[in-house]
């Protein structure tokens, strides 16, 4: 062979490799990305499951435990009663019954059970606070499938195992669920072949085998589980890879970090926000509003708060500004007022001269489709639209036309509406003039300057001649020390609300926190609110 030859021959061998090892390289990378992807996407679904369960078991255990020191007669309808309550509102529970002497005696639903189920079930387990379980045990009243059993005392409560395993699962994700040493619980998502979980749940950490990627943790006392068929992940990326080959290294580049784009995006904030939203994961705290000459609560402001599925609670400083940049505030402020209704319903029926204070976002401020929302949610409630304020804060009504145009709505229907954490702005007469308001809020930032000889201390007395000279209800804002409770109310400020009186509260201990100020000061009058009353009725006549 000539050096020609051998020249080109080299040649030919050298393009080969340059063009073949390159794309097959990024192409193998592309893939080993997807994998990894795909098993910490299903060591998150594994996790979730571990802390579903774990929320799932103690929810329950919280109830059984809070049955025990009732001085109630056995099956009486007292307790018939308490154990329906109980049921009904764990989210766990599905039915709970009575023993005496190992024989069923009631149910949360009757007290005919001994004519149904007679033996007490026998706990394959027993936590080391006394509770035991055990994981077949039929219903009490119907022939549906089995459940757990969880006793405590003579008191058992049945519980779905699917709730166990209650999370939302993408196309063809399945999770396995086993209590550590006692077996299978719950599975959840595509049908599996026979033996699968069993080997799923043997192991830990990423596991592949028989074709299917497997992710598997443990925790509390529970292992879990998340399957998919690695075919499935695999075969939507070969189709794409048959486009990239052409384009060489430079595709499969693109394409590698696409996938770790996808990757990052589904752990990302705005998704798990996003997903919270769907879930209705937000609950509302109420931060007592008080009248300060009388030191009567006559309201409240509602806080929104994110609760994640471990109990765990989000700063709203966290989230709110995500919310609002992304408009998921607008569905959030939606599931607010619907608890406001739902949580203090009663309470405002009852009296008519208890509000709760709703923080509308800017954009809502702006197109006005907050109103029509609250209208729809008020209907048929029989809950008057003046105990349902609003409150906007100044950057939420920079566009002062539109904003004109909402709050001049909103108090024609009767609602009161308050300029929030005033002062942090472009606070100045001529905007307040033109903004149809009936209270302002004094911002928490010059509460705190009271007595303390800062050099912004003197701009709170501006703040309140302002409001009075417009004839606007006065509330302040973060009020910690009776100082500055006793300034505010020798300067003329109607209400405060802060960690003086009160933090922010869960529903029924608001309730309770307000009945306990009637008590001691009596009910007011009922309030009158709209553009036409701002200035008519003052709220501690």
């Amino acid at each position: 062979m000539s050096n020609k030859n051998k020249v080109v021959l080299l040649t030919i061998i050298a393009t080969v490799v340059a063009a073949t090892v390159p794309v097959i390289g990024m192409l193998w990378l592309s893939r080993q990305a997807v994998i990894q992807s795909e098993h910490e996407r299903l060591t998150r679904y594994a996790e979730t499951v571990v802390e579903r369960a774990e929320a799932t078991f103690q929810n329950a255990q919280r109830s059984l435990k809070s049955l025990s020191p009732l001085l109630l007669f056995p099956c009486s309808d007292e307790h018939i009663a308490q154990m329906r309550l109980i049921a009904v509102h764990s989210g766990a529970i599905e039915e709970m019954g009575y023993y005496e002497y190992g024989q069923l005696k009631c149910t949360s639903w009757d007290r005919r059970g001994q004519a149904l189920r007679r033996g007490q079930p026998e706990p394959q387990f027993t936590t080391r606070d006394g509770i035991g379980v055990a994981l077949e045990q039929p219903s009490f009243v119907t022939d549906g499938p089995s459940m757990m059993a969880i006793q405590y005392g003579a008191h058992v409560a049945l519980v779905q195992r699917e709730r166990f395993v209650d999370v939302v699962l993408e196309d063809g994700v399945h999770v396995v669920l086993a209590r550590n040493g006692f077996g299978l619980v719950a599975q959840y998502g595509v049908p599996l072949s026979a033996g699968m979980a069993g080997r799923a749940l043997g192991g830990l950490g990423t596991q592949d085998f028989d074709g299917f990627f497997v992710s598997t943790v443990s925790g509390d006392g529970w292992t879990a589980a998340a399957i998919i068929d690695g075919q499935q992940v695999l075969a939507a990326m070969t189709g794409e890879q048959q486009w990239f080959l052409p384009a060489g290294v430079l595709l499969g580049l693109v394409l590698v970090l696409l996938v770790l784009r996808v990757s990052q995006a589904r752990l990302s904030p705005l998704a798990e926000l996003q997903l919270a939203v769907r879930k209705r994961e937000f609950i509302v705290f109420y931060q007592p509003i008080i009248e300060l000459a009388t030191g009567r609560c006559v309201g409240a402001e509602a806080l929104i708060r994110w609760r994640r599925p471990d109990g765990s609670i989000v700063r709203p400083d966290l989230f709110v500004p995500l919310a609002e940049e992304s408009g998921l505030i607008l569905p959030m402020t939606d599931q607010v007022i619907a608890a406001v209704l739902a949580e203090l319903g009663d309470t405002l029926r009852a009296d008519r001269a208890l509000h709760v204070a709703v923080n509308v976002a800017a954009q809502d401020i702006k197109t006005g489709r907050i109103i029509d929302v609250v209208s729809q949610m008020l209907a048929g409630t029989d809950i008057r639209t003046e105990q349902l304020w609003m409150e906007a804060t100044e950057r939420g009504c920079m566009d002062i036309a539109s904003a004109r145009v909402t709050l001049a709505r909103a108090r024609e229907l009767g609602h009161s509406m308050a300029l929030d954490d005033f002062g942090t702005g472009y606070s100045n007469l001529q905007y307040l003039q033109g903004l149809p308001m009936d209270a302002l809020k004094i911002d928490k930032s010059f509460v705190s300057t009271i007595g303390t000889g800062a050099a912004t201390s003197a701009v709170i007395d501006h703040i309140i001649a302002m409001a009075k000279s417009l004839h606007l209800y006065i509330v302040a804002e973060g009020v910690e020390t009776l100082e500055q409770a006793a300034y505010l109310s020798e300067h003329g400020v109607d209400f405060a609300q802060g960690w003086l009186f009160a933090q922010p509260l869960p529903a029924a201990d608001f309730i309770d926190f307000y009945r306990a100020t009637l008590a001691d000061y009596g009910s007011g009058p009922e309030l009158i609110r709209g553009p036409q009353a701002a200035t008519a009725t003052a709220l501690n006549a």
